[in-house]
């Protein structure tokens, strides 16, 4: 009975230092609620999150700034690349302990754009089709 009172009172950790809307609809679509050490945040102010009371792969997630339970507006393409070496285990210093070096060729971190309809790469040719269709003759009127 003892080894289980630890997730309870992280539970009321939680309940006390969220608000209760944000809690309730985390438990609802994530049905979890998990509490742990905030190891840093990024430029667009997600959260990282590390307690390694939980198991190996899911001891690390990150609490994105604005989440929008509604439509899951939230995508794991949020996540910067310096960050994703620390969320899948590649690494265990965190940009804030060890930033990465920068590079001339490193890009601005952009997101997956497929589900913006307007901003989605959509590829076109400049050749010529290889096979011409066909199209039958149209009978003459009379």
């Amino acid at each position: 009975m003892a080894g289980n009172i630890g997730p309870l009172v992280g539970f009321l950790k939680k309940m006390a230092s969220a608000p209760l809307y944000y809690t309730v609809n985390k438990y609802v679509n994530c049905n979890e609620l998990r509490y742990g050490t905030l190891v840093g945040t990024d430029s667009k102010g997600n959260e990282y999150y590390e307690n390694n009371d939980y198991m190996f792969p899911r001891n690390r997630w990150v609490q994105f700034k604005e989440p929008n339970w509604f439509i899951l507006k939230s995508d794991a393409s949020d996540i910067p690349p310096e960050w994703h070496a620390w969320m899948h285990h590649m690494s265990d210093d965190t940009p804030v302990t060890k930033p990465p070096a920068d590079r001339k060729f490193h890009m601005e971190h952009r997101p997956n754009m497929t589900p913006v309809f307007k901003e989605r790469y959509t590829p076109s040719t400049t050749t010529k089709p290889k096979i011409q269709s066909w199209s039958p003759p149209q009978p003459k009127s009379a």
